[in-house]
């Protein structure tokens, strides 16, 4: 046969119920163990059989309360009966008889209002345990106005018993509550942290499958835009007496595919690099910004588009130089796919101690309905991914800076972003 105490623990105080009704469940036994006490100790005292029924009577309720709740599960009507009855009622009533303010009945008020406070939640337990406080109070004055509703023990030493006893009885069940409650959240903290250990791991395991990813797949995209790039260079050399025109649009739509590709690529860069928060460096953001101007003059001569750059010199920023140049290289292709026969403008300036790079273009604009959301993710007019303008906005943010946008239809679009200047504020001077 199972041990008995081993029982009550696995029956009543087992991990898997809910922490109140686990802390119901120690109240409700203290309960009993305390209605029995108070029973012998108002025997003892000369209380008279009625405050020894009563407090058999307590312990009685207590255990109905228990066992109902168990068997039913309607622990929220238990905790109202244990408050109305028990709480409001039952210690009230203790208090009367068994020396007023002069015992130590006190501690069962002080006992009433924290167990109200643990078992109920939300406004409800503001309302109730206020409204015990005042309750509580209001009984001493009554007291104090009403001495004669008060029975006094016959001697000194039945307010000792009484006073220690009920010293010893809420001292125990609060202390055993707090520690049940600190305990329980000890494990909780644990698996939490085992959790979030796991995540983690996962998280790591995501950012370097997509950083391989990408990187494995831009050295073949590279070799492949960079071969139909030269077949239509060579197209266009041979004249139109023997260029095919089904050929030329066939390798003109691969190439947008490829660049297509090539964004969504280094779009899974760009949030592999702020997933990871690789190390930045100091950074020459004028040689970044031509960089990327140099590697794009030839896309946008497939649109009849130029890039015209101004950018000043010195303009140092404390960043990761991949993914910046990812940022002005999904800028510069947005504008490219809104314009045709025209001119993009790249520029970077220094105001203070913030840079502002700028690219603008004279293309088709964003729609109104599209521009404020024209940063999260997916929104998209159909012309791109819907991914680059988001991954941009994360990318300069996590570098500090600032991202946003102007446009109207028919008239282009303005794309705005800073980031602090380098100036030794981080620490380091890494190169």
């Amino acid at each position: 046969m199972k041990n008995p105490l081993r029982y009550i623990g696995d029956t009543f105080l087992s991990d898997k119920l809910d922490f109140r009704v686990r802390l119901f469940n120690v109240l409700a036994m203290a309960g009993v163990m305390a209605g029995l006490i108070m029973g012998a100790i108002n025997a003892i005292n000369g209380g008279g059989i009625r405050s020894v029924i009563t407090g058999i009577g307590a312990a009685s309720l207590s255990f109905a309360l228990i066992y109902y709740a168990y068997k039913s599960g309607r622990y929220q009507l238990c905790y109202l009966i244990t408050i109305v009855v028990i709480f409001l009622g039952y210690f009230p009533m203790l208090f009367f008889q068994m020396g007023g303010y002069h015992g130590g009945k006190i501690a069962f008020f002080i006992f009433a209002i924290v167990y109200t406070a643990y078992m109920l939640e939300g406004k409800t337990v503001w309302i109730v345990t206020t409204f015990q406080l005042f309750f509580y109070t209001g009984v001493f004055v009554y007291a104090y106005v009403h001495p004669d509703s008060v029975t006094r023990f016959p001697s000194e030493t039945g307010y000792l018993i009484d006073s220690v006893s009920n010293f010893l009885f809420v001292s125990i069940a609060l202390s055993l509550t707090l520690i049940t409650h600190l305990r329980m959240y000890n494990r909780q903290q644990r698996k939490l942290d085992e959790q979030n250990d796991l995540l983690t791991q996962i998280s790591r395991g995501k950012t370097e499958f997509l950083a391989n990813t990408s990187h494995e797949m831009r050295t073949p995209l590279t070799v492949i835009s960079v071969n139909v790039q030269k077949v239509m260079a060579i197209l266009e050399d041979m004249g139109e007496t023997v260029k095919d025109p089904e050929a030329a649009e066939l390798l003109t739509d691969a190439q947008s595919e490829i660049m297509r590709l090539a964004r969504m690529v280094g779009g899974m860069l760009t949030l592999a690099s702020i997933s990871e928060n690789t190390e930045k460096s100091k950074a020459d953001l004028g040689t970044l910004l031509r960089s990327a101007a140099d590697m794009l003059w030839l896309l946008l001569q497939k649109r009849g588009n130029r890039l015209e750059t101004e950018i000043d010199e010195g303009l140092t920023v404390f960043a990761d130089a991949d993914l910046l140049s990812q940022v002005v290289v999904n800028l510069i292709q947005n504008a490219h796919a809104h314009t045709e026969n025209d001119v993009i403008r790249l520029r970077a300036a220094r105001d203070g101690g913030v840079i502002t790079v700028t690219v603008r273009d004279n293309g088709s604009g964003i729609s109104p309905n599209l521009l404020p959301r024209v940063f999260d993710r997916g929104a998209t007019d159909g012309a791109g991914t819907g991914y680059g303008l988001s991954l941009c906005k994360m990318a300069v943010e996590s570098h500090g800076g600032e991202i946003w946008i102007e446009s109207e239809p028919g008239k282009g679009t303005t794309v705005h972003f800073t980031l602090p200047v380098y100036e030794g504020q981080y620490g380091g001077d890494a190169a």
